[in-house]
């Protein structure tokens, strides 16, 4: 199948447009017309995953981050990394934030595996919703962190606080200080994200928001699963990638 083929079965589902302003994500390197035979699928393009396409004779990896992530001015890491994949003739392809917001992508199966039911928020790469059954935030944050196989979860707020409606941004979602004001008086009890920064997290206390901060990979790994529903009807083989692995020590 060719690589144009595949990559509109991915852009059906989760357009271009729908990526935020700062986003690069689609077609990295690499020609639509390249035939592909096998598709390997992660959400991180590293030295190692791309030895692992190779190794299993590989022509394409989709992944949720753009391996060239919108910069002027490329690091060398990253340059090497584009320049193994050309020479190997391997597409580099990814849809980011645009996988993040549209319908059935991550941050509705994100919702889905932490039993929240969706009630709306789909323009700025978060769902607002409710927990299927509510709990206080220590309660909620063992529950996910074991959901989640996150080992480093981190709370802000009462851990007493009992907790029912929320609002899921994944990946770096608890960063963003427009969403915490936008929804700071939307009655949210807790946002679920990650990488949080100090000054926000003082403002969320403040606003008597509470956070349950959990690993960006761990939030977002199930693009795996995603991408592969996705493409399996193409009949093309499709791996998930088992050296794509969270950098971060246990």
């Amino acid at each position: 199948m060719k690589a144009k083929s595949l990559i509109e079965l991915i852009e059906n589902i989760a357009p271009l447009y729908l990526a935020e302003e700062f986003d690069t994500p689609g077609l990295c390197c690499g020609s639509k017309s390249q035939d592909v035979n096998k598709v390997l699928v992660c959400e991180n393009v590293s030295m190692d995953v791309l030895d692992e396409a190779i190794d299993n004779n590989c022509e394409m990896i989709v992944s949720h981050h753009p391996a060239v992530f919108g910069e002027e001015i490329v690091d060398q890491f990253t340059q090497d990394i584009v320049d193994k994949a050309k020479k190997n003739k391997i597409i580099l392809y990814s849809a980011h934030t645009n996988l993040d917001s549209t319908i059935g992508g991550i941050n509705d199966k994100l919702c889905e595996l932490l039993k929240i039911n969706v009630l709306g928020g789909y323009n700025t790469c978060h769902r607002l919703g409710e927990f299927e059954r509510e709990g206080t935030l220590k309660e909620k944050s063992e529950e996910i962190a074991k959901l989640l196989n996150d080992n480093h979860i981190r709370t802000v707020g009462d851990l007493n606080k009992t907790i029912k409606t929320v609002c899921v941004s994944c990946g770096a979602g608890a960063r963003d200080d427009e969403l915490i004001e936008e929804i700071k008086n939307k009655n949210v009890d807790v946002v679920i994200g990650g990488e949080n920064k100090i000054s926000l997290a003082i403002k969320m206390k403040y606003y008597n928001v509470a956070l349950i901060e959990v690993g960006h990979y761990n939030s977002e790994i199930i693009c795996m699963d995603i991408f592969y529903d996705m493409l399996k009807v193409s009949g093309v083989e499709i791996i998930k990638s088992k050296k794509d692995i969270d950098p971060y020590n246990k």
